[in-house]
């Protein structure tokens, strides 16, 4: 478990250096054996990075780069290490190689497989490295449908478009974006680390990154968002109570009840028979329209369900919307279609 965050200047005002550093601070929470950070000034030819085997609080005055109006953004990371000692300070983040710069949280299992495959040789020790090898020699939609494992990553392309910063998670590790009252940009493994930053937002104005959504932030604010992979997933998010984020509502075509979900699912499957007329009952509709708060747990156990029975994940503004099926399907006397 590692630490990410970021800042990017839409306001052109002096970069807000104690909002960052609380920030960063904040986020040892995740990981205290390493921390660094990027910054990439308005109009220059890349970033410069920082990073040392501190805390980000035994860091603060790297931040001393950002400092005044020209600064367009700042990645900042805390390191729990898993791969890749950090008296090697080419395996803390943010992680240079390949043109790119990048941070991550999360763990991967092929890092090894994924040099070998696009015929490269690493540079340092840590996992993440094989991210910034498959962004560079492929493509987003390659990195994430190949690399196994855990990720929530902002990195900057250095040598296409070192001015925009891009987001994206894998719904396996925690990701929250924030616009701030004065319209810039902000974001964090989790929505507390963004609330207790310092950091003023309008209500509504944070959100859980959409799992295989790659977000691109670009220089006038301006965020270009689009699906990058027809693989699906829940958003994760660390933060107490998180699970009452999601809030299923039961449509007349779906069956009510899933208190028991966790008890049931494994006996649940081989009674799926493929029919096409028979209607809801009567009970049934009775259930439309009540919502169930569900743990992270049954959440995960549905969703693997709905994946196994031809259910296509799409979500709405809390993060989980409709469950919808290519064909029709019954269980029992109730017909599967839609989870809203």
């Amino acid at each position: 478990m590692c630490g990410i965050g970021g800042y990017y200047n839409v306001s052109g005002g002096d970069t807000p250096l104690s909002d960052i550093r609380s920030l960063w601070e904040g986020l040892e929470t995740r990981g205290t054996h390493a921390a660094g950070l990027c910054v990439g000034w308005m109009g220059a030819d890349g970033p410069i990075v920082k990073k040392a085997a501190k805390t980000a609080s035994k860091c603060s005055e790297m931040l001393s780069l950002a400092q005044g109006n020209n600064t367009q953004y700042v990645l900042l990371h805390t390191r729990f290490t898993t791969q890749g000692s950090v008296k090697n300070n080419g395996n803390n983040h943010p992680v240079v190689g390949h043109g790119i710069t990048l941070i991550h949280n999360g763990v991967l299992s092929n890092d090894s497989n994924i040099f070998k495959r696009l015929n490269i040789n690493p540079l340092h020790d840590v996992d993440t490295e094989a991210i910034n090898a498959a962004l560079s020699a492929k493509s987003p939609k390659w990195m994430v449908e190949n690399i196994s494992g855990s990720m929530s990553i902002a990195w900057v392309d250095t040598q296409k478009s070192p001015d925009a910063v891009h987001l994206l998670t894998n719904g396996k590790n925690p990701l929250v974006i924030g616009r701030t009252s004065s319209g810039d940009i902000v974001w964090a493994s989790t929505k507390t680390h963004l609330e207790q930053s310092g950091f003023c937002f309008k209500d509504g104005s944070m959100w859980d990154a959409i799992p295989f959504k790659q977000y691109t932030i670009l220089k006038g604010g301006r965020i270009v968002s689009k699906m990058i992979s027809k693989k699906r997933s829940i958003p994760s998010n660390s933060r107490a109570l998180h699970s009452s984020q999601y809030t299923p509502t039961y449509d007349t075509t779906f069956w009510g009840d899933v208190h028991d979900w966790e008890d049931e699912y494994d006996n649940v499957a081989p009674k799926y028979k493929k029919k096409s007329k028979k209607q809801p009952s009567k009970e049934h509709k009775e259930y439309a329209g009540n919502s169930v708060v569900l743990t992270n747990t049954q959440l995960k156990l549905i969703t693997g369900f709905m994946y196994d029975n031809g259910y296509d994940l799409v979500y709405s503004k809390y993060g989980v919307g409709s469950f919808n099926l290519d064909e029709e399907y019954m269980y029992d006397d109730y017909t599967k279609t839609e989870l809203v």
